[in-house]
């Protein structure tokens, strides 16, 4: 399956929203990125939520608008992660997910974010203190303090918020193991019941193969 991630605007390249998706035994899926301007920042999540086989691990690739057969990273047996790097290249990036003999599935999100996002950004956060400085007539130690007060809140709100994804993933993890100990325990007792039938059904046998035989010698 071709998927693409298609995250650009007029002018600068946005976030994407996280999603999931499934790979199955022995698949690879692969999802792409386009990055509007060169040196761009490329950051990625993702986490193995189920596994068939409860190895919860992919092997992925990620590959450069200039080599499309060459990885610029490539990783192997990895449950989850969060990096980031810089895209020296403008265009498509692929990032391919492979399995290692059992369907999985999997939590991803891609961002791209350009030079021209950062100034951007930059400008708008000038303004916005600009208009705080502006709108209050205070000093500017209590200037500086609200400031530091509103980043401060920022940083963890985003502190918090990778913080529920990982213990959505680790919840997850939690659950699907959960489900797959009570799904042995039932096999296990049905073998063990099966066992209990199948011997006492031969000690039947063999005590009636045992009295046949004495009646004989009896007559």
């Amino acid at each position: 399956m071709r998927a693409y991630l298609i995250l650009l605007s007029t002018i600068i390249c946005v976030s994407g929203a996280p999603f999931t998706f499934s790979i199955g035994s022995n698949a690879q899926e692969c999802f792409y990125i386009l990055t509007p301007d060169i040196d761009s920042v490329v950051s990625y999540y993702f986490a193995v939520q189920h596994s068939d086989d409860n190895k919860l691990v992919v092997d992925y690739e990620i590959f450069a608008p200039d080599n499309k057969y060459k990885p610029i990273i490539k990783r192997e047996r990895e449950a989850q992660g969060e990096w980031t790097f810089v895209g020296e290249h403008k265009g498509e990036y692929a990032f391919c997910f492979k399995s290692d003999g059992a369907s999985k599935v999997v939590d991803l999100e891609i961002k791209s974010k350009s030079g021209l996002e950062d100034r951007r950004l930059k400008a708008v956060e000038k303004r916005k203190k600009a208009r705080i400085r502006h709108r209050f007539d205070t000093s500017d130690e209590l200037q500086q303090s609200i400031e530091n007060s509103v980043d401060l809140i920022e940083r963890q709100l985003n502190i918090l918020e990778k913080n529920m994804q990982y213990y959505k993933t680790r919840n997850s993890r939690n659950q699907h193991t959960v489900a797959s100990t009570e799904k042995r325990i039932v096999w296990f007792s049905l073998y063990g019941i099966l066992l209990v039938v199948a011997m006492g059904l031969a000690q039947i046998f063999i005590l009636q193969m045992f009295f046949n035989e004495s009646r004989k010698h009896v007559v």
